[in-house]
């Protein structure tokens, strides 16, 4: 007996390839006019099954560490933002306090102008038991650790019941 898929198998594979290469070109719009690009990612159209899967697993790999290495640069650039805007708070309450201890409102120079406004007008919750109900949001939200815990117990919990997910694919590289 063969080993090799059928050929209906294998027409079934490749329009699962050529879908997929399809709605990547839909969802990322930056190989939309960009063949080359879109080569390096999946290769050409041709090959058998085991080479188009290969190329495919190797796509996917390189997109998650280049994802991997955007969110990287991402939580740096966060730091970074909260950094400056740390500084530009501390800053601005020390040209605030440098103005109020000069009495000053308002100071001109040749590259800006600088004002002291007066505070903006919010709500200082002082006893929140005291608040009507009226005036409190309640979120309901299910606690999905407890009820897990329960119907894997063998247990009940009225509209909720235990569903299995999609199968996933796992690559491990060397």
């Amino acid at each position: 007996m063969s080993d090799a898929p059928s050929a209906y198998k294998t027409e079934i594979a490749l329009s699962v390839w050529q879908s997929a290469r399809a709605r990547l070109l839909m969802e990322d719009e930056s190989l939309e006019h960009d063949q080359q690009a879109l080569e390096e990612i999946l290769g050409q159209e041709t090959g058998d099954v085991e080479d188009i899967l290969a190329r495919t697993i190797r796509a996917a790999v390189f997109a998650k560490s280049q994802a991997e290495a955007a969110g990287k640069m991402i939580d740096d650039l966060q730091a970074r933002e909260k950094r400056y805007a740390n500084r530009d708070r501390s800053l601005r309450a020390t040209a605030l306090a440098i103005m109020a201890s000069m009495d000053w409102t308002k100071r001109e120079t040749a590259d800006f102008t600088v004002s002291v406004a007066p505070g903006s007008i919010s709500v200082e919750v002082k006893d929140l038991d005291n608040i009507p109900d009226i005036y409190i949001e309640e979120i309901r939200k299910p606690d999905k650790a407890s009820i897990l815990s329960v119907l894997k117990s063998g247990g009940e919990v009225p509209g909720a019941e235990l569903a299995r997910g999609l199968p996933s694919l796992r690559v491990r590289t060397r």
